[in-house]
């Protein structure tokens, strides 16, 4: 089982094609640690969900940290949403969904249409179409994404978001990692449907040559994304959780637009907690989603 492979670049552009441009793919496939992902990636092939993620962070070496994990045991029974900052561009997905699943098997990470290639875990995500890779922000255009994501979260069931829709940028302005613009649709989204909300935090980010080469141009940066997933080992990511945002809270926002401020600040303003439990020692029960009645 593979990711991508050597077809996938063909269907992409006629330059793939033929004899040299197979080879061409194949030395990209190298290059990008492509090679690396489809070996982890056949390694947990039969399994989905949370069971799938659990493998690929065990191949990947990383054994990540939860601070405030007591909250995650007063998650709602029915539909709640997560908002996170995405420092990773992928690994961060992938915790959350190794998280998330094995509280809720139902729990759906909203991800960008190269995440959605992971066929094994397609039960927990909700592919979107983000246009460009501009600092002004990026536009959702899959109509049949927001649908579903409406419908998952109507019918008593968890979304997760990266409200930004891309990895985030390093700022020579406030030299500072940070996500760039959340985009409206989502904080529209989030504003209109009414449930709870848990920010979730990672306080770590990828390495300073993945952020280097970001100043230089955002398509050369994407070539070392996949590299990004190997380089965490012993590292110990730390993510936090927040404290649930209940629905009479929200009310207090008018509109989209101040709940997402209020929103970033819950995620970028949380304090680093004083402890972490690791993800190998995490004790959560299992939570059957309560149905909404008809």
């Amino acid at each position: 089982m593979k990711v991508i492979d050597v077809k996938d670049f063909e269907a992409w552009s006629p330059f793939f094609r033929g004899e040299w441009g197979h080879r061409f793919a194949e030395f990209m496939i190298r290059i990008m640690a492509l090679d690396k992902v489809n070996q982890v990636y056949d390694h947990s092939g039969n399994y989905t969900g949370a069971r799938f993620a659990e493998g690929l962070l065990n191949d990947f070496g990383v054994n990540y940290v939860i601070g405030n994990a007591e909250r995650l045991k007063k998650l709602p029974d029915g539909a709640f949403i997560t908002v996170s900052n995405h420092p990773y561009g992928g690994l961060d997905g992938i915790i959350l969904i190794d998280l998330m699943a094995r509280i809720r098997p139902d729990y759906k990470l909203m991800v960008n249409r190269m995440l959605s290639l992971v066929k094994t875990m397609k039960d927990n995500f909700i592919s979107v179409t983000p246009v460009g890779n501009k600092k002004s922000g990026i536009t959702i255009t899959s109509i049949h994404g927001l649908r579903e994501t409406l419908t998952h979260l109507q019918e008593g069931h968890p979304v997760g978001f990266f409200p930004s829709g891309a990895v985030s940028d390093f700022r020579i302005k406030d030299m500072h990692v940070r996500d760039r613009k959340w985009q409206k649709s989502v904080l529209h989204l989030i504003h209109t449907i009414k449930v709870p909300i848990v920010p979730i935090r990672f306080f770590d980010i990828n390495s300073a040559f993945f952020y280097f080469l970001g100043l230089i141009n955002w398509r050369i940066r994407s070539l070392r994304m996949c590299r990004e997933l190997f380089n965490k080992k012993e590292q110990d990511p730390r993510i936090g959780i927040g404290n649930i945002i209940s629905v009479e809270e929200q009310k207090q926002f008018s509109d989209s637009g101040s709940l997402g401020i209020f929103l970033r600040k819950a995620v970028y303003e949380m304090p680093n907690p004083g402890s972490f439990v690791p993800r190998t020692r995490l004790n959560l029960q299992e939570q059957q989603p309560k149905m909404k009645m008809a």
